[in-house]
């Protein structure tokens, strides 16, 4: 016997996660989970701090060459994270 009035699982926590705020801190896991993916072991190894907030993604490096050669690819980076993800959460990366 199915219930037609039935709501899909992934609705109800999605909604659940809406209801008490906890999308973006899964949100933050996952971006953390794919990093290394996206910019290469070296980079992540070099990754202090990843920190997302109103959509612009705050990444601390612990090497200003590094950062300056990742803002030139900021874009790209900003293209695969959202790629990862399943949709458009990030709209900027700050190096600092």
């Amino acid at each position: 016997m199915q219930n037609d009035d039935a709501t899909p699982l992934k609705k109800v926590i999605e909604e659940l996660l809406r209801i008490y705020n906890l999308k973006s801190g899964l949100t933050q896991v996952k971006i953390y989970q794919i990093w290394a993916r996206v910019v290469g072991r070296h980079i992540a190894k070099s990754t202090r701090d990843i920190r997302l907030k109103n959509g612009i993604l705050f990444i601390q490096l612990d090497s200003p060459a590094l950062r300056n050669e990742l803002s030139f690819a900021k874009t790209k980076i900003i293209r695969n994270l959202n790629r990862q993800l399943g949709e458009e959460i990030i709209q900027d990366i700050v190096f600092v």
